[in-house]
């Protein structure tokens, strides 16, 4: 009897596993230049735990680059508390590059609280009107 339902909980666990892993991502990062200096990085959706070494990779990238780096929030709807401490880690390492704009409240409170010496504001990207803010 107990080998029958260690079967059945080893197939539920599988049909789980499959169905997890073929869901699609529930966030987009895309990525664009409009000045020479500078650089957008614009997430949309859920910025989960499932987003966060992509959000990582796309902001050492951009870190490296040497650009100001303006990271626009606006459209996410949810941000894990470690995508929230990447953006601190990143302003950490290269402090002065990197700039948010437009977080909705939820991110806005939460980046206060785990990352308050961010540079936030309310303001559309700076470099989208072609000149790159302050470094």
């Amino acid at each position: 009897m107990s080998t029958r339902t260690s079967t059945l909980n080893t197939v539920a666990l599988r049909r789980v596993d499959s169905a997890s892993v073929t869901r699609a991502p529930r966030y987009r990062l895309d990525v664009h230049s409009p000045s020479r200096r500078c650089s957008v990085l614009r997430a949309k959706g859920d910025l989960d735990m499932t987003a966060r070494a992509e959000f990582a990779a796309t902001l050492g990238d951009l870190a490296h680059s040497g650009d100001h780096v303006v990271v626009d929030l606006s459209e996410v709807t949810f941000m894990y508390s470690e995508v929230a401490s990447t953006l601190a880690d990143a302003d950490h390492i290269r402090p002065g590059l990197f700039h948010i704009v437009a977080p909705t409240r939820q991110v806005r409170m939460l980046l206060d609280i785990l990352a308050p010496g961010l540079d936030v504001t309310a303001d559309a990207a700076p470099c989208d009107a072609g000149t790159a803010p302050a470094a």
